[in-house]
């Protein structure tokens, strides 16, 4: 939403101005240390959104120095070069005395679907199904594309893998944050709510078979893989992991989280990727604005017996690109429009150059850049070599 900048604070002021009201005792295997300036080295935090950037792994505005952190990606250990923009990730950490900087202990990245795209609708897609099944997948500027500029160029047919926010209440509706084409022979992924009907167990209308489908508890909101049938009715589940906030961050501890508002629960609260936030004391950004259903926000806070008690709501303008920040080695160099940056396809061509020119760019060269994403490709507006 437009603001005036006399109206504006930045969210290192609001930390600042919040991180007094820090306190609290450990949880989940995180204690809570003194805040920076009060004898301890810094502040547990756990962060979770989509990664906007690389030097150091950039969630929700904090830039995370992951080289101690343990990564995994869909369950299994990976490393911080097989990060990607755009991918959801959950951040165990802490901050120090500059509330914008972080250090990761551990990394935790969980697609969200993985399929066919059976249909292509005018805002975005859908994954096995249409109608009232599948998972129906939004798009928007701010979603990073590999292997198609936009959801307008998928095809019927084609697999992608999915990382987003689940936008709908019922868990049918995510929002992209990043699509990629894949091979058809990876396992077939669904996310959404838990639905039981005699004694059957149901995923997004799918059929779900198995002794794991029948652990499964309605209501619950899942990630299932397996293997969809060939009439694309029913999944044969080999694996589940609980998704939300609750599955993963500690209680009691200092959260950021980036989603959609599904609902809203008057006269103090919204309910955000399948959480309760209590705003009975929190302050927005912008000051003053509404939050309604389909907003997307950053809600800064702190865990209590399953509800985020919200300090900080930022309301973000999901119709402007936002700005990404990449440090690196330049991987591959085919032209000042053509060359890859931590896996990320780049277009200097428009770029500010500093300490270099266009015709320093190579493999091996060290930049640092700032950009802003256009589908497939970021669009970079600066450019530093990191001499």
């Amino acid at each position: 939403m437009p603001q005036q900048p006399s109206q504006r604070l930045t969210r290192r002021s609001w930390l600042v101005l919040t991180a007094t009201t820090l306190s609290g005792c450990g949880g989940g295997g995180l204690s809570v240390a003194a805040l920076p300036g009060t004898g301890g080295t810094g502040s547990p935090i756990f962060s979770q959104g989509s990664i906007a950037g690389f030097g150091s792994v950039i969630i929700n505005g904090i830039k995370f120095d992951d080289l101690q952190a343990t990564i995994e990606i869909d369950g299994m250990t990976a490393a911080s070069a097989d990060l990607r923009l755009g991918m959801v990730a959950d951040v165990v950490g802490e901050v120090g005395a500059d509330p914008a900087l972080g250090t990761a202990s551990k990394i935790g990245v969980w697609s969200v679907a993985q399929g066919a795209v059976s249909q292509v609708t005018a805002t975005g897609f859908m994954v096995a199904g249409s109608g009232k099944n599948g998972m129906s997948i939004q798009t928007d500027v701010n979603t990073v594309f590999e292997g198609a500029a936009s959801s307008a160029q998928l095809v019927v047919g084609q697999t992608v893998t999915v990382w987003g926010l689940q936008t709908s209440s019922d868990a049918r509706i995510w929002t992209a944050t990043r699509v990629e084409l894949v091979p058809v022979t990876v396992p077939f992924v669904n996310s959404g709510l838990i639905s039981v009907s005699n004694k059957q167990v149901y995923l997004n209308g799918l059929l779900l078979n198995g002794i794991l489908a029948a652990s499964l508890s309605g209501g619950n909101l899942v990630r299932v893989q397996g293997t969809l049938s060939t009439d694309g009715k029913s999944v044969t589940v080999t694996g589940a992991k609980l998704l939300g906030t609750l599955a993963v961050a500690p209680q009691q501890s200092d959260v950021e989280i980036e989603g959609y508002v599904s609902s809203v629960t008057p006269p103090n609260g919204f309910v955000m990727n399948s959480l309760n936030v209590d705003t009975s004391n929190a302050q927005t950004s912008p000051a003053g604005a509404a939050i309604t259903v389909g907003t997307r926000v950053e809600v800064y806070g702190t865990l209590a017996k399953g509800v985020l008690i919200a300090r900080l709501v930022k309301l973000e303008d999901e119709n402007s690109p936002s700005q990404t920040e990449i440090s690196g080695t330049i991987t591959t160099y085919t032209s000042v429009s053509d060359f890859v940056l931590r896996g990320q396809r780049c277009d200097a061509t428009s770029a500010v150059f500093s300490h270099g020119s266009a015709v320093d760019l190579k493999v091996g060269a060290k930049v640092q850049l700032k950009g802003i994403n256009d589908g497939d490709v970021l669009k970079v507006t600066s450019l530093e070599f990191d001499n």
